[in-house]
């Protein structure tokens, strides 16, 4: 009997590989920079002319000096910083939804993007008596929802929008389902 073929999950982690691309070539232009003026010295026995101003600002330093110690400080936190951001993974791109008729999650998965849970839920708020416009910011967990409305009393609404459409988001299938915060601005505001 030969295993169960293993697929990539769909509730996937940003991969991080642009901002790894920039920091790495970043880097290595440093440190080709720093290697060439080093051969060029022991080539030469001169320093070429454009590490004049370097040398010059760096030349009254000691090891000890504090102002090495604060840029060895924040070189090792810049380190930190990057290797952190290499090692946690980002936030999920993705919402999860129960499968029809709550199918097995092993055999089945079924997501919907970020997007797509802000489009919705603008469409159903939009839809809403006494909505004018939204603006909707969506993540796996949370839904905000900014409401312009021309009415000048919003009594009601905010409650009225955050239940109804935290009922929608159940009948989608998200789970969990994510909160719903309503803030509403009136044409007063």
């Amino acid at each position: 009997m030969s295993p169960r073929p293993v697929s990539q999950g769909l509730r996937r982690r940003p991969s991080r590989s642009g901002p790894a691309t920039i920091a790495a070539l970043v880097l290595l232009a440093g440190a080709t920079t720093v290697a060439w003026a080093a051969i060029s010295r022991l080539v030469t026995g001169t320093w070429p002319a454009f590490t004049d101003a370097a040398r010059e600002a760096v030349s009254p330093l000691a090891w000890d000096s504090p102002a090495v110690w604060a840029a060895a400080i924040l070189l090792v936190l810049l380190g930190l910083a990057l290797l952190l951001a290499a090692i946690l993974p980002g936030r999920h791109t993705t919402a999860r939804l129960v499968g029809p008729g709550g199918g097995d999650a092993r055999s089945s998965e079924a997501v919907i993007s970020r997007r797509g849970l802000a489009r919705i839920s603008a469409a159903h708020v939009d839809q809403t008596d006494g909505v004018d416009s939204s603006s909707i910011r969506a993540s796996a967990k949370k839904v905000e929802v900014l409401v312009k409305t021309p009415l000048r009393d919003a009594g009601e609404l905010p409650g009225g929008l955050r239940d109804s459409l935290a009922r929608k988001l159940r009948s989608l299938g998200l789970e969990p389902v994510p909160k719903v915060v309503v803030r509403v601005r009136t044409s007063n505001d």
